[in-house]
């Protein structure tokens, strides 16, 4: 299944993706707080996400929301397949804003990983680091599917191909000496894959995600899930070869029946743009972003950890000018 795939469907795909995902848009009215003068006021501003059911796509919504009424700008939150997809896209001017993992825009930004045929992609620059990404590997304990290496010969959801969680998902495997060949690996989404485990035709699902995350709550209210532990000393070696992995945990009891914190990788979430974007476009975007962050924290639990003090910290590619001059204001940068 998986070598068909691969035959067929191939990262270049993401570079000469013209079409545009679901959006939903949030228009700027007479009667917003928007004022003349705003870069955006009356103009298009494209943000893009993930999958519906990601954490993505919420922030996403809740980013256009913000924007649509403090300055005005037409902005909706586009649908994709997420990291990779949003940093191809940004790169060829196709939206102003993505989200993607630090882990993929590393490899974009140096030609590494899956981006190493196609070359550097120079042209991305960071906005901020946002919110920590939780590996969170979902099974049903009735699958008797405890540990990584019980996933060889089993039936994966590894996320969209090309995604920062299928990224993820392959470097995991690997780590403890698998590859999609060991396993039957599909490329769904989030939603596909809890659906998958649902109607079992898929074992284990890869959610790269804030907690918590809907689908598996979804999943959670209705069997006993299982979360598979990425182990310290793993996620330590992946971090030698990725620097942009780190240690994470889930807490115990964020998902019913789920009695144990358990150890994962997690990984940097970043807003990215193009580096042609004006620097006053820019700068009016961080500045609102950050002077509206209650509001983004009401749209999903993950936002809480985003913080002005460690916005530009450990970023993989250089902030954008007009980032960079909010930042200085604030004193975050010398």
């Amino acid at each position: 299944m998986f070598q068909k795939k691969w035959v067929f469907i191939s990262i270049i795909l993401m570079f000469i993706l013209s079409g545009c995902g679901n959006s939903q848009q949030v228009n700027g009215s007479a009667n917003n707080k928007a004022a003349e003068g705003h870069y955006f006021s009356g103009e298009t501003l494209t943000i893009l996400t993930g999958g519906t059911s990601g954490i993505y796509f919420q922030m996403g919504n809740a980013m256009a929301k913000i924007y649509g009424e403090e300055i005005g700008a037409q902005a909706s939150a586009q649908t994709t397949g997420a990291s990779a997809e949003n940093t191809a896209k940004v790169s060829r001017g196709k939206a102003e804003l993505g989200f993607a993992m630090a882990d993929t825009v590393s490899d974009a930004y140096l030609g590494d990983g899956n981006f190493e045929k196609y070359g550097a992609i120079k042209n991305i620059r960071a906005v901020a680091s946002l919110y920590p990404n939780y590996m969170q590997i979902v099974t049903v304990k009735s699958a008797g599917i405890k540990t990584l290496e019980d996933l060889r010969g089993k039936d994966l959801a590894v996320g969209a191909l090309g995604s920062g969680t299928e990224i993820m998902a392959k470097r995991i495997l690997e780590g403890v000496g698998l590859t999609y060949k060991d396993v039957n690996a599909d490329f769904l989404s989030f939603a596909e894959g809890i659906e998958g485990i649902k109607n079992g035709t898929t074992d284990v699902a890869f959610l790269s995600s804030g907690y918590p995350n809907s689908g598996i709550m979804e999943l959670a209210a209705t069997d006993d899930v299982e979360i598979i532990p990425v182990p310290e000393e793993l996620t330590l070696k992946l971090k030698e070869a990725y620097p942009a992995f780190e240690m994470g945990t889930i807490p115990a009891d964020t998902y019913a029946g789920v009695s144990k914190e358990i150890p994962t990788v997690k990984v940097n979430n970043l807003l990215i743009t193009n580096k042609e974007l004006p620097n006053e476009a820019v700068y009016e975007l961080t500045k609102t972003l950050f002077d509206h962050l209650d509001a983004l924290k009401a749209a999903h639990n993950s936002a809480k950890d985003i913080d002005l003090q460690k916005a530009v910290e450990e970023l993989p590619l250089p902030l954008h000018p007009g980032a960079e001059k909010y930042f200085k204001e604030q004193g975050v940068l010398d």
